[in-house]
């Protein structure tokens, strides 16, 4: 089957949207048509948003090591202040960025995070609230659970995390998201760094635009995900919106912005990623 490769093309990957610009190729199938370039910047900011959030979370958590000491600030912002409030079976953490607090990675963050931790018999589940809100202005709204378990049977921790989110852009277009991964932490966790922390993920989930439109990401192989590259590593995942589906395949570990994408008919493209 033949196959081609065009670099021009441009592509966004985060942990949940995954759209393609369209080209004007007469060989290109009409997979690549459906989506625009809206979408694409969109997809972007909401990578970017939802990577923020797991961030925060990953950092709660060895601030929660700590909580015994009394700290009043958070991990993720020095001007954010966190209370805890603990039962003899739960334990109740508020990140308050009042109106704005700006974060270590230089973000803008306003309005709470709450999560309500609770010990299970292999380790902790964790509740996360949004009240008011938002990162860059950019409001999140929903929920997220996750199921925490500190050592699997290779010795990694590793989070189930269900979500059911909205994210109302400074634009003002909201966009839903709704699905489930499995986030195992496979290096870094001899650290309390975060840039050396490695992730593999698998999972699947749905995204839906302003007009209501769906388009559903799985994972077909697990996705590596290291702190220290602003890029997908490794891994591949299948995209289907309106019944027309693709593949897209992130390489063998190279820290690049090339993926490769591949059609309903096995043609191929060569896609260069963006932040």
């Amino acid at each position: 089957m033949k196959k081609f490769f065009i670099k021009s093309a441009v592509l966004v990957i985060g942990l949940g949207a995954f759209v393609f610009a369209s080209c004007t190729s007469d060989e290109l199938t009409e997979n690549v048509e459906v989506f625009s370039i809206e979408e694409i910047q969109q997809s972007i900011v909401l990578d970017e948003l939802t990577a923020d959030v797991n961030t925060i979370l990953d950092q709660d958590d060895l601030d929660e090591e700590f909580s015994a000491k009394g700290s009043a600030t958070s991990g993720v912002a020095a001007c954010a202040v966190r209370t805890v409030e603990s039962t003899a079976t739960q334990r109740r953490v508020t990140i308050d960025f009042g109106t704005g607090c700006l974060g270590e990675n230089q973000k803008e963050y306003a309005g709470k995070i709450i999560i309500l931790y609770q010990k299970t018999a292999v380790g902790v589940s964790k509740t996360v609230g949004f009240d008011g809100f938002s990162i860059n202005k950019n409001k999140i709204e929903g929920m997220q659970f996750v199921a925490f378990r500190k050592a699997n049977d290779a010795g990694n921790p590793v989070s189930a995390i269900t979500y059911d989110i909205k994210i109302t852009l400074v634009s003002g277009d909201a966009i839903s998201r709704k699905g489930r991964r499995v986030r195992e932490k496979i290096r870094g966790n001899d650290t309390r760094a975060l840039g050396d922390d490695v992730f593999g993920i698998n999972g699947a989930w749905e995204s839906s635009d302003k007009q209501g439109v769906a388009k559903r990401i799985t994972i077909t192989k697990k996705i590596i995900k290291a702190n220290a590259c602003k890029f997908l590593v490794r891994g591949s995942v299948e995209i289907t919106k309106n019944e027309m589906k693709a593949t897209l395949d992130f390489g063998n570990g190279s820290c690049d912005n090339i993926a490769i994408l591949t059609d309903s008919k096995g043609n191929q493209r060569e896609i260069t990623l963006k932040d």
